[in-house]
């Protein structure tokens, strides 16, 4: 049995090890109960804040339609305008990255696949633990949450705890933007691989 399980771990293992993701990525421990519900219910930390964004991006929408005819209308009202929504988006794009990083673990060198993903964690977290996770695009084109429960925890000294774990619940909308993400990384790898052979010649 005890082979079995190592198998499967291996197994998850070269799953998982796909891409280095460009994603930013915080977790949340959470219980099994919790690992069942709707990523993005309220009443992980995250999720409510995406909400958030999404309104602030519909906003944005409307914004720009009103913007086109604001320009014709009035060129120096509307440049004033744009450079206030700047200055906002500044602000809000800060006052998010303080409060995940104050609120969240953010683990490094995250390794990730449709499946699942890896990472460093600065605590272990044991095998068998249920996380809640988020994932954004570092230009905040997307945020995605998801539920994964952990498989494997090893400790790397330095660098903290080398940690697996597989999704539980993750949106069909959201496992396609994150194969597109996946994709479009690799397909610059293999560019950049290109590249660098040709330099070799």
């Amino acid at each position: 049995m005890e082979n079995l399980q190592q198998g499967a771990d291996t197994g998850e293992r070269r799953l998982m090890s796909r891409i280095n993701a460009a994603l930013r990525t915080n977790y949340q421990l959470i219980t099994r109960t919790d690992a069942l519900k709707d990523p993005y219910d309220p009443s992980f930390v995250l999720p409510r804040y995406f909400l958030l964004l999404a309104e602030l991006d519909e906003i944005d929408s409307v914004q720009s339609q009103l913007a086109v005819a604001l320009q014709q209308e009035s060129p120096t009202v509307a440049r004033v305008v744009q450079l206030m929504n700047q200055k906002l988006n500044l602000i809000t794009g800060a006052l998010y990255d303080a409060m995940v990083e104050t609120m969240l673990p953010s683990p490094s060198r995250v390794n990730i696949s449709e499946s699942g993903l890896s990472f460093y964690a600065r605590e272990r977290i044991p095998p068998g633990s249920h996380v809640h996770l988020t994932l954004s695009h570092p230009e905040n084109a997307f945020h995605l949450a998801a539920t994964a429960r952990v498989v494997y925890s090893e400790d790397e000294d330095l660098e903290g705890f080398r940690t697996g774990a597989y999704f539980i619940s993750l949106h069909p909308n959201d496992r396609a933007k994150l194969a597109e993400s996946i994709n479009q990384k690799l397909t610059e790898e293999n560019e950049l691989d290109q590249f660098r052979t040709m330099d070799d010649y």
